[in-house]
């Protein structure tokens, strides 16, 4: 890991200013918001893949902008990100920078995603659109809600362990239930039928922190609690 500081977000892209995606890691009380995609139901279970809540950059809005646009229009609250003191910039498994972001609050990290990639194999070398997608920190104003229930019928709030589990394979939702997760919004079908995975620019953040996973999720979770006076 190399060591930088002083950048900007825009210079850490290096001309590769389309296709921008910018997510954000709601976290509280130790958990993390996470939004279900549609669910795919076959005969034999049902998949939902989960995502952060977040989506693409529309022209001429920064990357903090556009996450705190898009938690807004998904869970129907506002974001307070939090601001980094490090951000880890992801090319890759093997290619992890660690910057500070200047004149603008940081992301926790930006991956370099790549896009199509097979489950459980989120660096697969046979593909090679790459879409950076900056992933912010940061935590809401109220409870959230299903606002978009098109786009996401429903949340999950996991706990570290929960998401760095779920990078590594599908688990079933009643398992997740009853291990702490907690949902948000009604399910339209029998959850004990739904197993759920993680895809996007969260399952490649992790596998490529891999056993530095957890230390990573947890101080962002304990940046969300408030101070203790003493």
């Amino acid at each position: 890991m190399v060591h930088a500081v002083d950048r900007t977000i825009a210079t850490t892209f290096h001309g590769r200013m389309t296709g921008r995606g910018s997510s954000l890691l709601v976290v509280d009380e130790g958990r993390f918001l996470m939004a279900a995609r549609p669910p795919i139901v076959t005969p034999h279970r049902t998949l939902v893949t989960l995502t952060g809540v977040g989506g693409w950059v529309e022209p001429g809005e920064s990357f903090s902008g556009a996450a705190m646009r898009e938690t807004t229009e998904e869970t129907g609250v506002e974001a307070r990100l939090l601001n980094l003191q490090d951000t880890l910039i992801v090319h890759g498994p093997d290619t992890i920078e660690d910057v500070c972001i200047v004149g603008e609050v940081g992301p926790a990290a930006i991956v370099y995603c790549r896009m199509g990639t097979p489950p459980f194999d989120p660096w697969s070398d046979e593909y090679d659109a790459v879409v950076p997608v900056t992933v912010y920190a940061g935590t809401l104003s109220g409870s959230p809600a299903v606002a978009a229930p098109e786009e996401h019928p429903f949340f999950l709030w996991l706990y570290p362990e929960q998401l760095i589990a779920l990078a590594d394979g599908e688990l079933p939702l009643q398992f997740l239930l009853s291990d702490g997760a907690k949902l948000v919004g009604d399910l339209a079908t029998d959850k004990e039928r739904i197993v759920v995975r993680l895809g996007d620019s969260i399952p490649a953040l992790v596998s490529a922190l891999g056993p530095t996973a957890f230390g990573f999720l947890g101080r962002i979770a304990r940046l969300s609690q408030p101070a203790r006076v003493e």
